[in-house]
């Protein structure tokens, strides 16, 4: 009498099932770490230009809005408390230093004491948890007074910059100039009709690149000597 065959598999039918599972899991595993990898990375980087994008659009719009009434230092006949209105690009180092006031101030709060007059400094601070890295710093003060370059809040503008330049259109020279102060004679009370702002970060690929944006200014002639103390 002979015996029925059983169906089954063998110890090493099931090891050669086992390792073939095994690899199929690893290359799938694989593939999908590496598509989370390389979304990760693309997100990163787009994320790192939007604040770039951000910072060059909003210091565009803002000095777009600088003016003067009067950037000299003068005594009234009355001795009225004098506001004092400026327009100052200092070269320091990798970040240049802006100071100058504008109109572009947004009230948020109702019945503020404030109008759409402010001051606003652009400068380079290093990073307060790691000092090896610079950020874009920019210093909004809401109210004009006789100490334009004192006090206001000073927020992050781009974290982790490389260098922010700023260059400025010398109508009478017909050339880009990198210092301009509205206090001196060869430039008393005068704007630059263009600013050229070049902003430089590391990329994704750890390389120095550059973002320029142009800002046209429309108020380039004092409006008035002095600017009354709002009541």
């Amino acid at each position: 009498m002979k015996l029925r065959r059983q169906n089954g598999i063998t110890l090493v039918e099931l090891l050669i099932a086992v390792t073939i599972t095994a690899i199929i899991t690893t290359l799938v595993y694989g593939s999908f770490a590496r598509t989370f990898e390389s979304r990760e990375f693309v997100m990163q980087a787009q994320e790192r230009y939007h604040t770039v994008r951000v910072a060059l659009e909003r210091m565009t719009r803002e000095m777009s809005s600088a003016f003067v009434y009067d950037c000299r230092e003068l005594d009234t006949l009355t001795g009225e408390h004098r506001h004092k209105t400026l327009f100052k690009v200092e070269n320091e180092g990798k970040v240049d230093r802006m100071i100058f006031t504008s109109f572009s101030h947004l009230r948020l709060f109702r019945d503020a004491h404030e109008s759409d007059q402010n001051v606003i400094t652009y400068f380079g601070e290093s990073d307060s948890e790691d000092s090896s890295k610079t950020n874009l710093m920019r210093r909004e003060k809401t109210r004009i007074d006789g100490e334009p370059e004192e006090g206001g809040l000073a927020q992050i503008l781009c974290p982790d910059i490389v260098e922010v330049h700023f260059e400025l259109w010398e109508e009478t020279k017909e050339d880009w100039v990198d210092e301009w102060d509205c206090s001196q004679i060869e430039r008393l009370n005068r704007l630059p009709r263009m600013i050229k702002i070049t902003l430089t970060v590391i990329d994704e690929y750890g390389q120095e690149t550059p973002f320029t944006s142009i800002a046209r200014v429309f108020t380039l002639k004092p409006l008035a000597n002095f600017l009354k103390r709002s009541q």
